[in-house]
């Protein structure tokens, strides 16, 4: 997204193994696993998996707005703080 500040995602490798885990094992909520593997394609230590921003958003069917949203969550919150998407405003009761 133009104008808009990329924040570099750097993972540890104990946190990419968790995060392996986590989608072998696909026993977390849908936008957490998203979440993850959001991570795991923007983590810049990873020459292979590393894509650019569209490509991600693209592959897993998500915007481009939740790529950014959890890169900046986790350069800014930290880890665990990226992995848990924040509650949706629920709709009014009819």
């Amino acid at each position: 997204m133009p104008g808009q500040k990329l924040y570099k995602v750097t993972l540890t490798e104990e946190e990419r193994q968790q995060l392996r885990k986590m989608l072998a094992s696909g026993s977390a909520a849908a936008r957490k696993l998203n979440h993850a593997r959001v991570l795991l394609y923007a983590d810049q230590d990873v020459v292979g998996l590393r894509r650019p921003a569209q490509q991600i958003a693209d592959t897993l069917g998500v915007s481009l707005r939740t790529v950014a949203r959890v890169r900046q969550r986790l350069v800014e919150e930290g880890f665990s703080a990226a992995l848990e998407p924040r509650p949706r405003p629920r709709g009014a009761y009819k």
